[in-house]
């Protein structure tokens, strides 16, 4: 998706869709866009930007559904609530540790025509269709937090059925702060989980005991993890069983690298026994022949420890993006994406969906850090995509955030 006049950002996303109706002020595509905070101009807040214009051209009568963490920015509320104001059905589901007075204001005029909720937990959200809740704890689940960071859209710009997966809040940090990533997909089956999902999320109850989802695209291009997986080890962590699937050596195509897969990984919070375990299958990784290169924002103290003594003894390339601009004893900057790319030798999914793949591209992005609490407490999204576009797209984020926001760990 992209407004007409951001031709600038033209080279931040990946194109795979046919263009919408002219008419529109709002061109839909599919594929991946980042911001750059590093930019003097609009490049901090191309995501924010791409998902407010995407708000200014919903029609009345269609619906916008979004999840966020965070929401501090002023003008997404405006234009939120001018929607509403038009007859679209904005409904939004946010973290109750959200304290803000945009998201004060838009709960305010969201609800201010709204009943109270069914026996069965469903919000009676009035004439206007349109409702701002916080969710005690995590949404699906008993603890933890919301977490989870999609956007949406019935119809936007003549288009139906979008949906935007995103490691950033609507929040003026996610763009001035940090490094962060936004896939856009066209697709009504998709668009209809995300809106069953979004529904069970409003609902703020964790009756339904297997909380954990997966959804597919009928080609697979596609599959949406919705957390939290109550239950979840060691052995069922999909992450795990992600990287049970790489096989360093025999990659064909021209991927990984002389042979041997690459993974590329940028992480923003890495932490506890879960980024312990998953430190240690990647380093195990590394020293089975994979090129294994990796981005931080913000490590636990023993992840980072483990990961800086494997880069010091030359088994993984690794980069911080941690700084403090200001001198004021706080990072004020850092990659806050939460993704990991595999090119090379990718063996077939455990339900055999999937087949094997010497030359695969694979991307897995969204909102889900490497903790304990992202696995089996928090509504969290993880979105894996099967497109070497996307990967494409994404490795050249991977490099400029390398190359222009970090320094390396030797």
């Amino acid at each position: 998706m992209l407004k007409k006049f951001a031709g600038v950002f033209a080279a931040l996303f990946t194109i795979s869709l046919a263009w919408a109706p002219a008419a529109s002020a709002y061109y839909v595509v599919d594929g991946a866009m980042f911001n750059d905070p590093l930019s003097n101009f609009s490049t901090p807040y191309a995501l924010m930007n791409h998902v407010e214009a995407a708000i200014d051209d919903t029609p009345s009568g269609a619906t916008i559904l979004i999840s966020t963490y965070r929401l501090d920015r002023s003008v997404s509320v405006d234009k939120l609530i001018a929607a509403r104001d038009r007859g679209v059905h904005v409904q939004v589901v946010m973290d109750q540790l959200i304290v803000s007075s945009p998201s004060d204001r838009l709960m305010w005029v969201l609800n201010a025509d709204n009943g109270p909720r069914t026996p069965t937990g469903d919000v009676d959200p009035g004439l206007d269709g349109s409702f701002a809740i916080k969710c005690v704890g995590s949404c699906r689940g008993d603890a933890g937090i919301v977490h989870s960071k999609f956007y949406a859209f019935s119809e936007s710009g003549g288009v139906r059925n979008i949906v935007m997966v995103s490691s950033a809040n609507l929040n003026t940090d996610s763009a001035t702060s940090a490094w962060n990533d936004l896939y856009s997909m066209v697709d009504a089956g998709t668009y209809a989980r995300y809106a069953a999902i979004h529904n069970e999320m409003a609902e703020d109850t964790s009756r339904d005991l297997d909380s954990y989802q997966v959804y597919r695209t009928d080609n697979g291009r596609y599959e949406s993890r919705f957390f939290p997986m109550l239950g979840a080890s060691q052995a069922t962590d999909p992450v795990m069983v992600d990287l049970s699937r790489v096989i360093c050596s025999g990659a064909s195509g021209g991927t990984g690298s002389n042979g041997h897969t690459a993974i590329h990984i940028a992480m923003f919070y890495w932490t506890g026994t879960r980024g312990l375990y998953i430190a240690d299958r990647i380093l195990n990784l590394a020293r089975s022949g994979c090129v294994v290169s990796v981005i931080y924002g913000a490590p636990g103290t023993t992840v980072a420890a483990k990961l800086k003594t494997a880069a010091r003894n030359g088994l993984i390339k690794l980069y911080d993006t941690r700084v403090d601009r200001n001198h004021d004893g706080s990072v004020d900057l850092r990659v806050h994406s939460k993704y990991m790319l595999i090119e090379g030798n990718y063996g077939p999914s455990p339900d055999g969906f999937y087949p094997a793949n010497t030359a695969a591209r694979q991307v897995y992005a969204g909102s889900q850090n490497w903790t304990d609490g992202a696995l089996t407490r928090a509504d969290e999204l993880m979105l894996g995509i099967r497109d070497k576009g996307a990967y494409d797209s994404y490795l050249n984020n991977w490099f400029n955030i390398r190359n222009t926001g970090s320094r390396q760990i030797r």
